[in-house]
């Protein structure tokens, strides 16, 4: 990764903030992980290396919003922590970033799996439905972290732990959602881990629909009764070829 180049020369902070949030990000080195410009605006999600000396569990992953007036010769930054790559991408999303726009450089580890594709579609996509209570970032030798949040829509299990856990030799990770009753409840499963991470309702529904495809994939590959081996097996309610047309 490099060292994040915010494009500033020439151009003063416009409020205290702005100027705040430069200065932490001049100190700390911030190094690009994703970045997106339009026009005079950017967004980007950066690693922090100095999280590591400062206050234990400073979420390392920090996203960027920069806009720079150059008619006013000013820029303004707004910025965020996170634990995950992301919700990272979630924050800049809410702030106007089109949502596929902030794929990682190369350098950056891979999802393992499609299932840790789709949780982190949801995530991204979830606007300010999750909100987030507990975390834990992946430091150092850590190859395990986590988010816990509560979603506001959920009718049912509304504390979701968002589960990471790298691959060091595969350069991957996987990215898993668990669904429980309560932060309580949560915490407990964190401490005790004696059963399976308890899947969200979302998912179950996903699994129950898949198999039930691959049932019926099954049952429409069976020969039909009285058909000669071999003979393909045709949908009872599909539509027979027309044998007097020509093709």
């Amino acid at each position: 990764m490099k060292d994040t180049d915010f494009r500033l020369d020439g151009l003063v902070a416009a409020d205290e903030q702005s100027a705040h949030a430069y200065d932490r990000a001049w100190i700390c080195r911030y190094q690009t992980i994703a970045q997106h410009d339009v026009g005079g605006r950017s967004f980007i999600v950066a690693f922090d290396p100095s999280a590591t000396w400062d206050v234990p569990n400073t979420p390392n992953l920090v996203s960027l919003d920069v806009v720079r007036d150059s008619a006013r010769g000013t820029f303004s930054m707004h910025s965020s922590g996170h634990a995950s790559f992301a919700f990272a991408q979630r924050w800049l999303i809410v702030r106007g970033c089109p949502a596929d726009a902030l794929a990682p450089i190369a350098e950056a580890p891979r999802p393992a799996d499609e299932l840790t594709v789709r949780v982190e579609d949801r995530i991204r996509h979830s606007g300010e439905r999750l909100a987030i209570v507990e975390h834990q970032v992946i430091d150092g030798a850590d190859v395990e972290g986590w988010s816990i949040a509560v979603d506001h829509q959920a009718k049912e299990l509304p504390v979701r732990l968002f589960l990471e856990s790298l691959q060091p030799d595969q350069y991957t990770y996987t990215v898993r959602e668990g669904a429980f009753p309560d932060w309580d409840a949560a915490d407990d499963w964190l401490e005790d881990r004696s059963t399976p991470l308890p899947k969200a309702p979302e998912y179950r529904l996903d699994a129950e629909a898949l198999r039930t495809g691959a049932a019926l994939s099954r049952t429409a590959a069976l020969p039909q009764a009285g058909a000669a081996p071999g003979t393909p097996a045709v949908p009872v309610n599909s539509p027979q070829p027309d044998r007097g047309r020509s093709l």
